[in-house]
């Protein structure tokens, strides 16, 4: 009888044992899904912010352009008075990216599409910081409107501009190639 009974409790701590590692290896393969269905609707708003960022990038570029010719004829005349500003500027979202960045699934998306989007949001934020330069360097002459001479304004409105428009131009290009690249993707 001791035998029997030996075998049977051999028997149930095998079950157990069994038991256990079945439902850690069935909770695993759940939060593995979850995971990956998550790291999927993260890439997906992903897109989506970039195209909304797009949609921004290209009225801010096309009201730029614009601008720069006022710019330019300004620049041409021998004496600047009544200089007018028209600089337009919109904020592009990256929060997106950044619940990304600390999200458990981060590690289970696209490599690639990671890099590519960790590029474009360097240059997003190259972008931006230039735009905020812009904006404290003029708020700082405009508060010395006294001392500043309207050329010096209207040559560092120029100078700024260039160089933003060429960051743009490069982010407009980076997230167009991105969304084509990916455009699959979006729902």
């Amino acid at each position: 009888m001791k035998k029997q009974s030996l075998w049977q409790i051999v028997f149930e701590f095998l079950s157990i044992v069994f038991a256990v590692l079945l439902a850690l290896g069935l909770n695993s393969y759940k939060e593995n899904k979850d995971l990956q269905e998550e790291s999927e609707v993260l890439s997906n708003k992903i897109l989506i912010e970039c195209a909304k960022n797009l949609g921004k990038l290209e009225t801010v570029i096309q009201q730029n352009r614009e601008f720069m010719v006022y710019l330019d004829s300004m620049r041409r005349l021998e004496k600047a008075g009544g200089f007018g500003f028209n600089f337009s500027n919109e904020l592009l979202s990256s929060s997106a990216w950044k619940f990304t960045q600390v999200s458990k699934s981060f590690q289970l998306m696209d490599q690639e599409f990671l890099d590519d989007a960790t590029e474009l949001y360097e240059i997003q934020a190259y972008y931006m910081e230039i735009s905020n330069q812009l904006f404290q360097d003029l708020g700082t002459m405009l508060l010395q409107v006294e001392r500043t001479e309207p050329k010096t304004i209207i040559n560092t409105c120029h100078y700024y501009l260039t160089n933003i428009l060429s960051v743009a131009d490069g982010l407009k290009s980076t997230y167009d190639e991105f969304l084509q690249k990916y455009e699959r993707e979006i729902e």
